[in-house]
């Protein structure tokens, strides 16, 4: 009677101990489920995020111009909004051109903008399509330790090389870049925040 007794109390003891094991395994796995489902959940909104590149182009014929009441036939085929002047600046304008350039395998556009201040200063405007096309932007620059402005209100970034200061940003849009004589370095402030970005029906129109 004892015996049994005895052994009725071991199988129960490592039943319990069974028992024990299952449930610290069970949940251990439940714990490994949750941990897999916030990494997933955490990199689906990641990986959804990222924007999808823009379309390169067809070419086209290259536009010139030399008078500034064209400048509206050169916003409106350009396939973003256009960087230039807003009126009352005071800088003139000198001419402007819309080209494309290859760039992988399709075509990408500059539109660049020649403008003088009252002294004559130059300053060229460019605006890019596709937004990454930085291969675009002259290569013969180096960064600089000073920020450069607000530029559409995103941090631009400045550099330069001999002659030349060059800031540039990037929107989700294109690509802008504005060239200027380090002469006018103290005035690039003033100078960009006589900036705008012009599309076809705007009201208002790039004017000096």
């Amino acid at each position: 009677m004892g015996r049994k007794a005895g052994e009725k109390s071991i199988w129960q003891k490592t039943r319990k101990v069974f028992l024990r094991i299952m449930g610290v395994l069970f949940s251990l796995i439940a714990l490994a489920v949750a941990c897999f489902s916030l990494i997933m959940a955490y990199s689906k909104p990641e990986e959804s995020s990222s924007p999808s590149p823009q379309p390169l182009l067809t070419p086209s014929p290259a536009l010139n111009i030399s008078e500034e009441s064209d400048l509206h036939s050169l916003i409106a085929s350009f396939p973003i909004p256009v960087m230039s002047f807003m009126s009352g600046s005071g800088l003139r304008f000198v001419s402007a051109a819309s080209a494309d350039t290859a760039l992988e395998n399709g075509f990408a556009r500059v539109a660049s903008l020649y403008w003088q201040t009252e002294d004559g200063q130059p300053l060229i405007l460019r605006s890019i399509y596709p937004a990454s096309a930085f291969s675009l932007l002259e290569k013969d620059f180096h960064f600089t330790p000073v920020s450069g402005p607000s530029l559409f209100g995103n941090a631009s970034v400045r550099m330069e090389n001999d002659q030349i200061i060059r800031i540039h940003v990037k929107t989700e849009k294109g690509l802008y870049a504005v060239n200027c004589p380090k002469a006018l370095a103290d005035r690039l402030t003033a100078i960009t925040r006589s900036l705008q970005l012009y599309e076809a029906g705007d009201d208002s129109s790039p004017a000096g």
